[in-house]
């Protein structure tokens, strides 16, 4: 953080408190999405994105090597990831859980059956529902 040690603790405070104030005024994945790509440059929310891979690859037990190999990031990515999996568990923990609920609300939603009872193999159609239209 030596990049913003001139600033004073409270406009320390008051930058984070805006990004925590964004990140709850998404109602729904649209709203996330409108607030992500208006805040954040295509490179910040790579190396978001990039960081949560990493955390779940470290969670399934990956050593590093692999990682490394797999989303071609240095060590140090990895090991600063690392220590923060071990500080902020819960963040990851909250991350997860999240993920499962909207890949279940997708699976359920995203697609319907047509076809009467003695269709062996159904058909399926879209309905149009994607991960963004998942409520909080």
């Amino acid at each position: 953080m030596r990049r913003y040690k001139f600033l004073l603790k409270e406009e320390v405070y008051e930058a984070l408190n805006r990004v925590r104030d964004a990140l709850l005024a998404a109602k729904d994945g649209e709203d996330v999405e409108q607030i992500m790509k208006g805040v954040l440059t295509f490179d910040e929310r790579m190396k978001i994105g990039r960081r949560i891979l990493i955390a779940e690859y470290l969670l399934q037990g990956l050593p590093f090597h692999e990682i490394t190999r797999l989303l071609k990031v240095g060590k140090t990515t990895i090991v600063l990831v690392s220590k923060n999996l071990d500080e902020y568990a819960k963040c990851f923990e909250l991350i997860q859980s999240r993920g499962k609920k909207v890949q279940a609300e997708y699976q359920n939603k995203a697609y319907r059956s047509l076809g009467g009872s003695k269709l062996v193999f159904k058909k399926r159609e879209y309905t149009g529902f994607t991960r963004k239209n998942v409520k909080r």
